[in-house]
């Protein structure tokens, strides 16, 4: 009489161990940075796009930008209503939702000189609720505070007043804060006529002290 010989089933889960599964890895996907501020955030005095201090940054630390600078009609973001293709600026709520509407990793608002013509003290209110809406927003998110620039010869006591507020709001939201003039980042080979508007080495000088504080 014939005996069949059995032999032990091999389970899928074990050939698999053994040999392993293929994985496929997702696609590395960049976090995204959102920059808010006004004219030299938005690219003011570099010869192009690329050379403009937001588009050096975000090159540098690997981010895909998304630059709203030059957005907003309030004291925080430095702008006019014409300076938005006439159709009237974004107050700084409505930027601060299209802030959070993307969900970025690291948010960067950068305070500008033209906050000058402003009160210090409708500065400073706004400084503070963009920067507390911004973090109720977006609770994990990086917030990167960067104060005014400008020359040694142009820095006012306004521009130390907003330099001041800039810090005490970015603090008490949990931001953190970049100084441009302690100490100075600009030499006069750096800007334009008006020792404020950077040129690209201007730009180039704003990227690397930001970059150096993540060092």
């Amino acid at each position: 009489m014939a005996t069949l010989a059995l032999r032990p089933m091999t389970s899928p889960d074990a050939s698999a161990q053994a040999g392993g599964w293929p994985t496929i890895a997702p696609d590395k996907v960049d976090p995204t940075a959102v920059f808010l501020g006004g004219s030299s955030a938005a690219g003011s005095g570099a010869g192009t796009a690329k050379t403009r201090w937001t588009t050096l940054l975000a090159t540098a630390k690997g981010w895909t930008e998304a630059n709203f600078a030059g957005q907003g009609n309030d004291s925080l973001f430095g702008t006019s209503d014409t300076s938005c293709g006439g159709k009237g600026c974004l107050k700084y709520q409505d930027l601060v939702a299209k802030t959070v509407a993307l969900d970025p990793s690291f948010v960067v608002v950068a305070v500008g000189q033209s906050e000058n013509a402003t009160d210090p003290a409708v500065i400073a209110a706004t400084i503070s609720a963009s920067f507390t809406a911004l973090r109720v927003g977006l609770p994990n998110a990086t917030l990167i505070a960067v104060g005014p620039a400008a020359t040694a010869s142009h820095v006012t006591e306004r521009i130390q007043a907003v330099d001041a507020a800039t810090r005490t709001a970015a603090t008490s939201a949990g931001a953190t804060y970049i100084s441009l003039l302690e100490p100075n980042v600009f030499d006069d080979s750096m800007v334009g006529a008006d020792g404020i508007t950077p040129n690209d080495a201007g730009h180039a000088a704003i990227a690397t002290r930001i970059e150096a504080a993540f060092s």
